[in-house]
Parts: structure tokens; C-alpha cells; sequence
């Protein structure tokens, strides 16, 4: 009786350290991006904007939050270090970050202002985004990534 439990045990315990973890919910990593990557703006001069892709075409991954700091330099810089961390670090390759965004339908808080944290598989255009409604969109941050 005692082996017979042992053995059971020591099998369910081996099965269940052998199998592979599940995925947990959350945000990609902030991960620090290399040297040997480029960073390039598509939009050098402008201040308000918003992404405005072809019909059809969504982000990778979109995240809307209420500003939890006042370093907006730090998380315009963190939302580019998730598009670095997303995946195996090869799938992002833009962030768009600004305060103000107006959450789109879908989403919790939809129709809110909130701070935005967008992610692209591909680099971004000026073609890629239009002016931000007066007020919206402040202090938008958007880079295109390539490792």
C-alpha cells in the first residue's frame, strides 16, 4: 500500500513540474532594448496625433490606463520596451503612447480619456495617423523599432 501511494504521488508530482506553464494575463515585459536595435520617429515634429490605420488593420496589443506617474518621458520609454517584450522580441515593431486618449468601444472605460499604449507588427507611416481632436492625444510618442 505504502509504494503503491509513493509511486502515485512521485508520478503526480513529475507530470506536473514536466508540463509546460500557462501563458498568465497581463501586459508584454518591459524589456530594456538593445544597442543593436533602431529606434526612428515617422513623425519628427508633431505633438497630437492618434493612430488612424487602413480599414481592417488592428494593433497588436492595446492598453488603456489612468497615468500612474508624472514622468511621461518613463512611460512613453516603458511602452516602447513593451513592444520590444512582446513575444519573442522579433513581433512589435512600433509603440504609439499619449494621455488623453479617448478609449475606443470594446474596451473598459470605453469613451474615457485615458493614457494609451498601442503596439504595431509593422513600422508606422505619417500616412498612419491624423491630427487628435483639440485637447486629446497630449504629449504623443510614437517609434518605429528595428532589431
Amino acid at each position: 500500500m505504502f509504494s503503491s501511494t509513493t509511486a502515485i504521488l512521485t508520478t503526480f508530482v513529475a507530470l506536473t513540474t514536466a508540463s509546460p506553464l500557462i501563458p498568465r494575463a497581463g501586459g508584454p515585459v518591459i524589456k530594456p532594448i538593445p544597442s543593436t536595435c533602431t529606434i526612428t520617429n515617422p513623425l519628427p515634429t508633431a505633438t497630437a496625433f492618434v493612430p488612424a490605420l487602413p480599414s481592417g488593420e488592428q494593433p497588436l496589443y492595446s492598453a488603456y490606463y489612468p497615468s500612474p506617474s508624472t514622468n511621461k518621458t518613463q512611460l512613453a520609454e516603458q511602452c516602447l520596451q513593451q513592444c520590444y517584450g512582446y513575444g519573442d522580441s522579433t513581433e512589435c515593431h512600433a509603440a504609439y503612447w499619449a494621455e488623453n486618449v479617448a478609449v475606443p468601444e470594446g474596451f473598459r472605460g470605453a469613451g474615457n480619456m485615458m493614457t494609451a499604449c498601442v503596439l504595431f507588427t509593422r513600422p508606422l507611416t505619417e500616412s498612419d495617423f491624423e491630427d487628435a481632436p483639440e485637447g486629446q492625444a497630449t504629449d504623443a510618442y510614437t517609434r518605429n523599432l528595428a532589431c
